[in-house]
């Protein structure tokens, strides 16, 4: 976790690369997750193992949340990427939930309808596989915020997450959750008792390394039960000379320009 920090730091201390990604409101849908780069689908091939290789005396990860520091940062992107490649495993039915009910992503981020989601299952007392959407990837589906009113908190009561949640576990093998920023909203953190780990997501160039260590210590007093951390949109600072000389001269593969 230091070299985390540290290279956030380093990063701090660095003019970015390039604008930052637009949000998801001015991306282009996706399908199936398969437009990643090879080195971008490598590292969510990791995390999926991380989820999914326990040992015998762990519990499973079956469902997992997956939330940034503040908004923009990546969350969704992420979350949509681990849900696709978790869903490319034989015979697993993969389920990616929209809970960020203030700035919700995943309608457009899949071109899904949300006239009912996420909020209206809460509140059903008689399942609600309506309310679920296939994609265009086979065994992977969607489940948006659906329409919110009032305030977040009070939609996301103890017992009716602990019911949708048990509700989703018995039809999916894996549950990806897109929540709300951690430090912009409370939201989120009303989730964490009722999911098996969490995946905090920083940008490089953009998530200060204060608010990283403010929202894993908020993680902790919440009771996550286990917290990943991702560094998304990292930019390879190393002169482009040099990446060939050291290339030439390991013979390993050559850093992307």
């Amino acid at each position: 976790m230091s070299r985390i920090y540290d290279a956030l730091k380093k990063a701090e201390r660095r003019p970015a690369a390039g604008s930052a990604a637009p949000p998801v409101n001015g991306r282009a849908t996706i399908d199936d997750g398969r437009d990643v780069d090879g080195d971008t689908r490598l590292e969510y091939e990791r995390i999926q193992m991380w989820l999914t290789n326990r040992s015998p005396d762990t519990p499973p990860m079956q469902a997992v949340m997956i939330a940034s520091c503040r908004r923009g940062h990546g969350a969704t992107t992420t979350a949509a990427g681990v849900a696709a490649t978790l869903a490319r495993r034989p015979a697993a039915r993969v389920l990616i939930v929209d809970a960020n009910l203030r700035t919700p992503g995943l309608d457009q981020l899949f071109g899904a309808r949300n006239r009912a989601g996420f909020s209206e299952l809460l509140n059903s007392s008689n399942g609600g596989g309506e309310y679920i959407q296939p994609t265009t990837q086979p065994n992977l589906f969607v489940l948006t915020t659906g329409q919110t009113s009032g305030s977040a908190p009070g939609i996301f009561s103890p017992a009716a997450l602990a019911r949708l949640v048990a509700y989703l576990k018995s039809s999916f093998d894996f549950i990806v959750f897109d929540a709300s920023p951690l430090l912009d909203f409370p939201d989120c953190y009303a989730l964490v008792p009722h999911v098996d780990a969490v995946v905090l997501v920083v940008e490089a160039d953009r998530t200060l390394v204060d608010d990283a260590r403010r929202a894993l210590r908020e993680l902790e007093r919440s009771g996550a039960r286990a917290a990943g951390v991702v560094l998304n949109r990292q930019r390879d600072y190393t002169p482009r000379l040099l990446r060939r000389t050291l290339f030439r001269t390991n013979g390993s593969r050559p850093l992307p320009s």
